[in-house]
């Protein structure tokens, strides 16, 4: 029977986004994140101390105080039964739901959005999903154009789409994130409204938009208020961006505010904020 291995790494969550870029070059079945933990799997047949070694020495330049917490060995059979079961439901308002296809007879909301998770953000799980998703319920209008910055999984330009928006222009610079994407947005029946495409950020300049979601780290959101500022200044349209840290706020809107954004709102859970923004 196969085996899998699976280490669980001691990590804060605002490193993810660099741990995993980091992992990419090592044959990683999957990574999971968990509160301030990522969980990587591995064939148990490729296991060596060198290995461990070497992904300590790949991730300790990202985050200085990396540990291990855990190495398991699990059977293929426990291990595909207990993965699907511990993938939820995700109740975002009375109205949507983020699930995986197999949960699908579970749900009863009139916005089902289905993702099936492998190895990039979105699943409804952390807190950043779950508050700009609400953000996007009240400000996503019909008929506008909006753009889904750092996609992961698709799941915010799907939800875009499910709640009236014509089009949504997708894209990550993470090649796994772009064919977990392209698969939801199949799923999901969009895939005539959703063009999703391999980019990073710096590498392209925005087309005019009634809206942009943004779920990414701080410093890479203040980085590019330019860029979203010029993209929704002939609309005055919505900036919606997520994956800050509560201490970041002053400083998140401080820039915006600097780079021509009015601040709207904000939604809180946890240490985790969303805030929505307009173009002056």
């Amino acid at each position: 029977m196969k085996e899998f291995l699976n280490i669980t790494f001691s990590i804060p969550e605002e490193y993810f986004e660099l741990a995993i870029a980091s992992l990419m070059d090592f044959e990683t079945l999957g990574i999971q994140e968990d509160y301030d933990k990522l969980i990587v799997t591995f064939d148990n047949k490729i296991f060596s101390g060198e290995l461990v070694q070497n992904l300590l020495d790949a991730l300790s330049p990202v985050y200085s105080e990396i540990s291990i917490l855990k190495q398991e060995v699990i059977a293929a059979q426990n291990w595909n039964r207990e993965w699907e079961e511990n993938v939820p439901l995700v109740k975002i308002s009375e109205r949507i739901e983020i699930l995986p296809e197999w949960k699908k007879h579970e749900s009863t909301a009139e916005l089902q959005i289905i993702i099936n998770p492998k190895m990039s953000f979105g699943t409804g799980q952390h807190e950043t999903t779950r508050l700009i998703s609400k953000l996007m319920e009240k400000h996503c209008k019909a008929g506008q154009f909006w753009i889904d910055a750092g996609t992961g999984t698709g799941v915010l330009a799907i939800l875009a789409i499910k709640l009236g928006v014509s089009k949504v222009f997708a894209f990550d610079n993470n090649f796994w994130s772009i064919e977990n994407a392209n698969e939801n947005v199949i799923l999901n029946n969009v895939e005539d409204k959703v063009v999703v495409e391999e980019l990073d950020i710096d590498q392209i300049d925005l087309q005019p938009a009634d809206g942009i979601v943004a779920n990414l780290f701080a410093n890479l959101l203040i980085h590019n208020f330019p860029k979203f500022h010029k993209a929704l200044t002939n609309t005055k349209g919505m900036l919606l961006v997520s994956g800050v840290l509560k201490y970041q706020q002053e400083e998140l809107i401080e820039a915006a505010e600097q780079n021509g954004f009015k601040f709207v709102e904000i939604t809180s859970e946890e240490e985790w904020i969303s805030v929505a923004f307009q173009s002056n």
